[in-house]
Order: structure tokens, then C-alpha cells, then sequence
């Protein structure tokens, strides 16, 4: 089980919690119930020394209590959903949860006056702090899950637009790939049905001339073939995102952080115990609160089903109520004269470890989710450019042997028949060389025979990547000559490859980029700067670190103007007969 510290110290607790506070939702329907709950069972005033009849009437002051506050709260939630600033939202949203929480206290007090002509108890100021406290964590932990599973619904539905079209050109890789073949096969039989009738007549120039631009027609038809393989052009019109899947409450209940839910329900009580037993009460109260839930967080570790089985919520249920019913047994033997209220534990506790352990959930699934779709992403890439070179090599070794090996002996026969009527031992070899050259067009594929079958050279890996890519973003790429000489070591190309595409990746995942900037230069001898611009912003606690969103050594993101640029410097293979020309070129695929 992946913790939510581990999230947090990835992201951060600040930017995960002003994220949630400042996205326009901090005032929900879930947080609406369950500040319901809290104001009119769990945290409702004492009246009458917390007797059954006490409580009962405290229960009735927290309902109204409830109704008039969430009035007061309308205009806020209203504010945050049309304003499009982040820090008025956050502004709005914070200073009416302060507000509520402290007039709370003063209007429980004046409507149990009303009710029952009874103050409440209690001291002024740890009520309110025990009021913001529970506040400030249960609108957070709510906020922050609905946040962040609408995080990774954002995540996923961009990178499933990306990845919808990507597969769409993978399958047209693979089609082509198990054409080539055949396509290959036809080619050859055409060619030695019209070589055969050339040599079945007297040869002469004008005849294997036209049997040669025969061969240069049909090397062109390959060459286009191979030329649309690795070319991914993008999909037309929308493209819909595959909808997830929905989950069971049984999967969302992951178990707690340890001491989590022990932190927030003592910070929110400890003023309280304090007030009633003093400060040894309230130590004493927080030891037991710790060690009740690593006892339960253990048990929940060891004895309960995993995350997903019929009978886990029952059982987690279970589990932190019998927690809450030891709460509350500490309650009643530190403080025994506190009536009801020592008993809200049994409430309060299961409750905070579900709204806990959503929350958790909500963070792993967020991270897991987009970890998951851009994995799918990067491996669909490289699946593309594996079949386009499956598809598209095999067509530009033919090329290279019918304009090296074919055609170089239609000319040396032109050149005999241009002079006198060939002899029959050189129409022999000429048959025998030709049918030499069918046999290897389609035999296993030769590199030299690659390069010398397409104009632009191989593509490599790199080449290939982008190709895959355009299907998804529209792609500008230059190399200075420097940089494509260094990209002639295959294991230099394979980085630059590895490191273009968890640019793409991530320029496509945080701000659904639809078109990118490629160059690629070697300012040093023994340095590949790899630079990849896409639109978008980083978010500003970003903005003043580097190796932002990348594990890899020797990268960062940074932000540029209006764009996102993320830099990779790459290692690069010397070779003393280079040019050292550093003259920049455009390339395009």
C-alpha cells in the first residue's frame, strides 16, 4: 500500500492542500453532509451537563445551529464557482470558514438561551479552537479527495485523447507491416515477368531502358509506401475518451496512515481536554488516542481483505468503531464527569477513518492513474515506431537493391546493347544477377541497404518517435549537423528517443498540449542538449525548481514565456571524422 505521505512528500502538503482549497469545489454536497453530521451528533454544544436530555437538545441547537451557518456559506460557494482567480477563491472559501467557526460557538449559545432558556458549557476560546480545527480538517480532507479524483479524471480522460489516436496509428503500423510481404512479393513477381519478356526478345537499348524506368517506378511506389508507414498523420475530429471504470466503496477504502486519524481527532479535542482535566489529562488523552490507532491500524494491516473484497467495509466499519468505542473508554476514565460527549468517539472516529482513508485513496489513484496512462502512452509510441520500422525497413531495403542492384545491371546491359547485340552469357548473368537481387529485396533486412533506399537516411530511433508522435501533436524539429552526426550512435539516438518522448508525455498529460517544438544541438564535444517546448504553465511552486515531473538525471522543466520546456543533456559518442560544422538544419519526417 502506497501511504499518503509518500504522496505528500512528492508533491508537497501545501500544494496539494491550496490546490484542493482553490479549485472552485471547497463548498460541496459531501462536505455540506457531513459538516452536518459533525455539527448536530458530533461536535453539538453541552447543555444540561450532557445528559440524554441535554444532548437530545443540544442535537436540536446544532441543527439550527447547521441551517444558519450554511446560509452564511452560500455566497462564498457561489463566489468560488464564477470567480476565476485562484487566490480570491481561496481567500473567499478560508475567511468564511473562520467566520463560521468562530460565530458557532455565540450562536449555539444564544439558540439553546432561546430554546431552553440554558447557556451552553464551556469556555469561549477552546470551543472555537476545537470549532476551526475540526473545520479546517474535515472541509480539507473532503476537498482534497473530490480534488484530486478529479485530478486524475482530468489526467486520464488527456492522456486517453492522446492515446485513442496513437493506437489508431498503431494498428495501421501493424496492417501495414503484415502487408509488406505480399506487397514485396507482387513487386518482384511484376518485375521478373517483365524482365522475362525483355530477355524472351532481341535486347536492345531502348528495351532495357524501359524495363529500368520500370524498376525505377515500382522502387518509387516502395519508397512512397515506406515514406506514408512512417509518417502518423493525426485522427480527424474529436476523439472520445475511454470512460473509467466506476469503483466500489470496497476499493476506495484503503487503510489509514498510521497515526493520521489519531493526529486530527486529538488536535481537534485536545483544547477541550484540556479545559476539563488540565494539561496532564490532555497528554495522557493524545498517548491514547496514538496508541489506539496503531492498534487499529495494524489489525487493519494484518486481518483485514484486500482493498476490493465483498466483505472489507463491514469488516473496516467494524474495525474503527470497536477503536471508537476504546476512545471512548479513555474518555470516560480520564474524564468521567463530561457525560454523552465522552462517548462521540464512537461516531467520530470511524467516521474521520473513512473520510481518512478515501482521502488517501483519492491521492494514490491520482498518481497511480496518470503513472499508469502515461506508461500506456510512452510504450504506444514506442510500439508505433517498432511496427513502422517493421513496416517501413523492409520497403526501403528493397528500394536500395532495386536502385543498386537492378538497376546498376540494367545499365551495364544498356551500355553492352547499346554497342551490339548482347551475347548469351551476358544475358545469362544479367538474369542470374537480377534474380539474385528479387532473392535479397526479400530476404532479412540490411541497414546499408536501408539508408541507401531512402532519401532522407534511416530514421532511426529518434526519427521514429516523432513520427509516432505526430499523430497526436502537431511537431517542429530541428538538428543542428553536430546533433544528427552524434545521433548516428545508436545507443545516443535511443536516449534522445527515450527522453523526446516523456516530453511529449508530459507535456501532453499536464496541459493536453496539441503541438510541440523538437531541437536538438551540441554546444559541447561530449553534450546532447535535448529541448522540448509545448504551450502550457507550470503551477508556481514549480516554477523555481528543476527535474520537475522527471526522474531522469541531467533534466529539467522550467517555464518559458508561455511555454513549458523541458531539457535533457545527454551524453554523446565522439568521432574524430565528423563534421564540426555546427550550421543548424531542419529535418522533418
Amino acid at each position: 500500500m502506497i501511504e499518503v505521505w509518500e504522496r505528500l512528500r512528492v508533491t508537497g502538503v501545501a500544494e496539494i492542500w491550496w490546490r484542493a482549497v482553490t479549485d472552485g469545489s471547497f463548498y460541496n454536497r459531501w462536505s455540506a453532509f457531513l459538516s452536518f453530521v459533525l455539527a448536530a451528533i458530533v461536535g453539538v454544544p453541552t447543555v444540561n451537563s450532557a445528559s440524554v436530555t441535554g444532548y437530545l437538545q443540544a442535537m436540536v441547537v446544532g441543527v439550527l445551529g447547521w441551517i444558519v451557518l450554511a446560509i452564511l456559506v452560500l455566497p462564498a460557494a457561489v463566489a468560488e464557482r464564477r470567480w476565476r482567480s485562484r487566490p480570491a477563491r481561496g481567500a473567499a472559501v478560508l475567511t468564511t470558514l473562520l467566520v463560521i467557526c468562530i460565530i458557532r460557538t455565540p450562536l449555539n449559545d444564544l439558540l439553546s438561551r432561546w430554546l431552553w432558556d440554558v447557556a451552553t458549557a464551556g469556555v469561549f476560546l477552546p470551543r472555537v479552537v476545537t470549532n476551526i480545527v475540526a473545520g479546517i480538517a474535515l472541509f480539507s480532507l473532503v476537498s482534497i479527495t473530490l480534488s484530486e479524483y478529479a485530478r486524475r479524471r482530468a489526467i486520464n480522460a488527456r492522456l486517453e485523447r492522446a492515446l485513442a489516436p496513437m493506437r489508431a496509428s498503431l494498428e495501421r503500423a501493424r496492417a501495414q507491416a503484415d502487408e509488406v510481404g505480399e506487397v514485396l512479393a507482387a513487386t518482384v513477381r511484376r518485375l521478373q515477368a517483365s524482365r522475362n519478356v525483355l530477355l524472351a526478345r532481341p535486347v536492345d537499348f531502348d528495351s532495357v531502358r524501359a524495363y529500368a524506368e520500370e524498376v525505377r517506378r515500382e522502387s518509387h511506389l516502395l519508397e512512397a509506401r515506406a515514406d506514408a508507414t512512417d509518417a502518423s498523420a493525426p485522427v480527424p475530429g474529436p476523439v472520445a475518451a475511454s470512460a473509467l471504470r466506476p469503483r466500489r466503496i470496497s476499493e476506495r477504502l484503503a487503510n489509514p496512515p498510521l497515526l493520521m486519524v489519531a493526529a486530527i481527532y486529538a488536535v481537534a479535542t485536545l483544547p477541550f481536554s484540556i479545559m476539563q482535566g488540565g494539561p496532564s489529562v490532555g497528554i495522557l488523552g493524545v498517548m491514547g488516542l496514538l496508541a489506539i490507532d496503531l492498534a487499529a491500524g495494524y489489525v487493519g494491516r494484518w486481518l483485514l481483505p484486500r482493498p476490493g473484497a465483498r466483505w472489507r467495509p463491514l469488516l473496516f466499519l467494524l474495525l474503527w468503531v470497536l477503536a471508537g468505542c476504546a476512545v471512548a473508554v479513555l474518555s470516560v476514565t480520564l474524564l468521567p464527569d463530561i457525560g454523552l460527549v465522552a462517548y462521540v468517539g464512537i461516531v467520530a472516529v470511524p467516521g474521520l477513518a473513512i473520510s481518512v482513508s478515501v482521502c488517501t485513496d483519492a491521492l494514490r489513484e491520482a498518481r497511480l492513474a496518470a503513472a499508469m496512462s502515461q506508461d500506456l502512452l510512452a510504450g504506444a509510441a514506442r510500439d508505433v515506431a517498432r511496427e513502422s520500422a517493421r513496416a517501413s525497413d523492409p520497403l526501403r531495403h528493397a528500394v536500395g537493391i532495386l536502385h543498386g542492384g537492378v538497376q546498376g545491371q540494367c545499365v551495364i546491359l544498356a551500355a553492352q546493347a547499346d554497342e551490339r547485340q548482347p551475347t548469351v552469357g551476358e544475358v545469362a548473368q544479367f538474369r542470374a544477377r537480377t534474380d539474385a537481387a528479387f532473392y535479397r529485396v526479400q530476404g532479412p533486412v540490411n541497414e546499408r541497404d536501408v539508408e541507401r533506399g531512402s532519401l532522407h537516411g534511416p530514421l532511426g530511433s529518434l526519427g521514429r518517435v516523432i513520427s509516432a508522435w505526430r499523430a497526436v501533436l502537431d511537431i517542429s524539429y530541428t538538428v543542428s549537423a553536430t546533433a544528427a552526426t552524434a545521433l548516428g550512435d545508436q545507443e545516443t539516438d535511443e536516449l534522445a528517443a527515450e527522453a523526446v518522448t516523456e516530453a511529449f508525455v508530459n507535456a501532453v498529460k499536464h496541459s493536453g498540449a496539441r503541438e510541440a517544438t523538437v531541437s536538438l544541438a551540441v554546444p559541447s564535444d561530449d553534450r546532447l542538449v535535448v529541448t522540448v517546448a509545448s504551450p502550457g504553465t507550470l503551477p508556481s511552486a514549480e516554477r523555481r525548481a528543476s527535474g520537475i515531473g522527471t526522474r531522469r538525471p541531467n533534466t529539467r522543466i522550467l517555464q518559458s514565456g508561455a511555454d513549458v520546456v523541458f531539457e535533457a543533456v545527454l551524453p554523446v559518442v565522439s568521432d574524430p571524422d565528423a563534421p564540426s560544422s555546427a550550421v543548424a538544419c531542419a529535418a522533418s519526417f
